[in-house]
Parts: C-alpha cells; structure tokens; sequence
C-alpha cells in the first residue's frame, strides 16, 4: 500500500505556478527552507501532465517553472568538486526559489488579510452627514409646570375611570377627536373664571377614549401657548389657564 498519497490539484484552484508549489510543499508537510526538490519537482510535473490530460490550458509560467525545478534538480545532483571556492561550495541551487516562495506567501497573507477586511467593510454601512436646517433661535419662557405632572394626572384618571366601570362594559367607536375636545376646553375656559380643573374636565366623562383625547388636546394646546398649565404642588390638581395665543388657532 503506497503511503505516500499525492495531493490532488486543480489548475483553477490556483493563480500561479508559485502557488501550487507553495500548496505541495504545505500539503506534504516539507520545510520550505529545506526543500527535497527530487520529491516536490516529481509532485510538480505530476501536476502539469494531469493538466494535459484534462486538455487545460497551461500558460508559459508553469511551463517555465517545470524547466526551473528540473535545473535545480540536475545541479544538486552533481557531485561538489573539492577545488571550487568556499563560496561556490555553500551556495544551494535552491535559494532563489526559496525567496521567492516565502516572498509570495508573505504577499498571499497580506491579501488574504485585506479580503477580510473587505468582506468586513461591506456589512457595514456609513451614514452620510445630515444636514441639519436653519433654525430661528427663540426665546423660550420656562414653564412652572412639568408636562410629566399631566401625564401622571392623565394615568391616574384613567386607572380611576377604569376602576368605577363594571367587570362588563359595551365597547364603543373612537368618536372623538383632538379638534372636538380642543373646542370643549375652550368652551369650558370661557364659561368659567378664566381658568379649569383638569379633574373636572374629565369628571363627566363615560369613555376612556374621551379622556385620552382630552390628553392630546392638551398637549396641542400647550404647545401653542394657548393654555397654559399650572399646579401648586404635586398633590394639587392639575389648572388649565389661557395662554397668550389663546383664541388665535
């Protein structure tokens, strides 16, 4: 049983002839610094006749790199004459292809670490700048009244509102709207002094929809400076108050 199993190539698998020989030298496990060249230049042509075979077309390159295995091949197999230099004795007919070898796997390490780096960039996306309009700087009266306070207000009338109605009740259409209920405070601000409990804007109130609306008008109001809010503590009740936009929207 032959133990020495040779790696199996494809010619599109690879760019060049450097690469197939830098992927025999690692699939057999040789030094790169200590090649066996009798072994790796058999594993080569191998690999160019099989090529053939298949009719793939093999460029020049590989062609010219066979030619080169074969010249290092023949020199090492000559014997070392005992009158040549002490220079001519240490070179290695396998130096050149040695530093070429390590010189394009360094080069296949730094691509293969850009390519990562690529795949990388294209998950992810930049935003590009925003550019933000031209705002009108405004002088903004600061309010004694914290919005919060009405929210907290608008909560507790709905948990009160939830906890007086039956275990059974008829659920109804969403018929109010944010104008409607914006009409009513007004309506209510000008039949009374001037100014309006929140909990009594909501103490007649049959639905939970009425309330919400009444929220929202609110806020709308508010916003516009129609109304405008005020509580004397945290404890105290909630007082609608005319704003100085009152009346203009």
């Amino acid at each position: 049983m032959d133990h020495n199993v040779e790696p199996e190539l494809h010619l599109n698998d690879f760019d060049g002839p450097l690469e197939v020989l830098l992927h025999l030298i690692q699939a057999s496990k040789m030094d790169i610094y200590d090649i066996p060249i009798a072994k790796i230049t058999q594993q080569y042509m191998d690999y160019i006749y099989d090529a053939q075979k298949l009719n793939l077309d093999i460029i020049g390159d590989y062609f010219v790199m066979a030619a080169k295995l074969m010249v290092i091949k023949s020199k090492m197999l000559l014997p070392t004459m005992s009158d040549d230099s002490d220079n001519e004795a240490d070179e290695d007919p396998r130096e050149d292809l040695v530093n070429q070898l390590i010189t394009y796997q360094q080069y296949k390490a730094v691509t293969g670490e850009l390519k990562k780096r690529e795949a990388v960039r294209r998950l992810s996306f930049t935003r590009q700048m925003l550019t933000m309009p031209a705002t009108k700087a405004e002088l903004i009266e600061p309010s004694p009244f914290d919005r919060g306070d009405l929210m907290a207000s608008y909560v507790d009338a709905l948990k009160r509102f939830r906890y007086n109605q039956p275990l059974s009740t008829t659920v109804h259409e969403w018929e109010f709207t944010i104008e409607s209920q914006t009409k009513l405070v007004r309506h209510l601000l000008n039949t009374s002094d001037q100014s309006l409990l929140f909990n009594n804007l909501i103490s007649d109130h049959s639905k939970p929809e009425e309330i919400v609306t009444d929220f929202l008008a609110i806020l709308e109001m508010t916003k516009y400076d129609e109304v405008r809010l005020h509580q004397q503590s945290q404890e105290s009740a909630i007082e609608i108050r005319k704003g100085p936009a009152y009346g203009e929207q």
